[in-house]
């Protein structure tokens, strides 16, 4: 009895003691496993930047870390992102292509006293990049989705809100504004489309108070972000444009008249920044396919986005252990002295892309050495050794060109 009375006030003082205590935490009683175990993700928002480097310097990424990033030296700009993709009906590859505009304006991400890190700043500014202007020109469908919605602003001051269609007919021309990304989906059956329409609306397309864009099938534009539209006449930019509204949300553009005989041609990119660069592709795709592209067309199918999109343009530096089995250092003399380490600078333009940076270019920077070497006889001349004082010279290798 007098055994388990002492283990009991020991426990009681134990606890006491310890609830006392200010260094006391529970979670390394309860959870002693997850404390020691729980270790936070790397950010992977450098980590093509540095596959890519590796890749070129024949390093393994994995033994690759980024040491600094020269802040003061980094500078952001916007631009447009342009994806052309082609698609052959028999074919079935599809054939993408990228292009970017250059950067108009270079801009400093640090500016003052900043003290956030360059992942965080470089996200924030990428969150508010928009694509400009995009001159559209009619027949086409202006569409929008989720939360997002457009303005439009006519001629004489006439303006909507809250929209999330706009249908654009023939001789009306827009400009959306603001947008991040715009995209069109185009088949050559468009034709097709529009003959078997004229032919279910031919008493319609003749009847003045019946709206005319049933007369061609409308090309379906869609649009992310909330953008601001501006519409106006395609050759008379002043003229008043006669607008229906079917619904709150969805407004139509009325041309002056029906203009059904053009329904049996090709419809081309509405988009007209698009338009150019599409044709300069279909000739390079004809000369590398040759007849095939012929012999598909029925089927081709056309995808096309202009995307807001955002450069960096920076300096860092990266930092690999040295092996003792590494080639290029394999290479020294065996009187040098061989690092451990090694770190070497690299200028790097890329884009982000969902909170990631993409290489777009890379260039190493060459070290550079503040020890200017001449000819040991043009140092001293005609002086005596005997008259020189002590001196501390750079650790650098010289040359002793003295005749004995």
């Amino acid at each position: 009895m007098l055994i388990l009375l002492t283990r009991l006030n020991f426990f009681l003082l134990f606890i006491s003691h310890t609830i006392a205590s200010k260094h006391f935490n529970l979670s390394h009683f309860i959870y002693p496993k997850l404390s020691d175990s729980f270790h936070p993700q790397p950010s992977l928002f450098l980590t093509d930047v540095v596959k890519v480097i590796s890749a070129s310097e024949k390093w393994k990424h994995e033994e690759v870390s980024v040491s600094k990033v020269e802040s003061e030296k980094v500078r952001y700009g916007y631009m447009k992102r342009y994806e052309i993709e082609f698609m052959f009906g028999d074919d079935k590859k599809d054939y993408l292509f990228s292009m970017m505009d250059k950067v108009k304006v270079w801009k400093r991400l640090f500016r003052g006293e900043e003290v956030r890190e360059f992942e965080d700043l470089a996200n924030g500014v990428s969150e508010r990049s928009v694509v400009d202007v995009v001159r559209v020109e009619g027949p086409v469908e202006l569409r929008v989705g989720g939360d997002d919605e457009m303005s439009l602003v006519m001629p004489w001051n006439t303006s909507h809100t809250g929209l999330k269609r706009i249908l654009v007919g023939e001789d009306v021309t827009v400009e959306v504004k603001n947008a991040q990304e715009v995209s069109v989906f185009q088949t050559s059956n468009i034709g097709q489309q529009a003959e078997q329409n004229i032919v279910a609306h031919k008493e319609q397309c003749n009847l003045w108070f019946l709206p005319c864009l049933t007369c061609k099938p409308l090309l379906p534009v869609r649009i992310s972000g909330s953008a601001s539209v501006v519409a106006f006449r395609t050759r008379n930019p002043s003229e008043y444009i006669t607008s229906n509204i079917i619904s709150h949300d969805v407004v139509e553009l009325l041309p002056d008249k029906c203009y059904s005989r053009h329904t049996h041609e090709k419809q081309q990119c509405p988009i007209e920044s698009l338009r150019s660069r599409i044709r300069l592709l279909e000739k390079v795709l004809k000369g590398f396919l040759g007849d095939r592209t012929n012999h598909n067309a029925s089927g081709a199918k056309l995808k096309a986005k202009i995307v807001a999109s955002t450069a960096f343009r920076f300096q860092l530096e990266l930092e690999r252990n040295i092996r003792t089995n590494d080639t290029r250092w394999n290479t020294l003399a065996e009187w040098r002295t061989r690092p451990t380490v090694e770190h070497a600078w690299f200028e790097v333009l890329a884009r982000i892309e969902r909170k990631r940076l993409k290489p777009l270019a890379v260039k190493k920077i060459k070290p550079f050495v503040g020890v200017d070497s001449s000819a040991w006889s043009n140092l001293m001349a005609n002086m005596s050794f005997t008259k020189l004082s002590s001196v501390l010279v750079a650790p650098e290798a010289l040359t002793l060109d003295v005749n004995w």
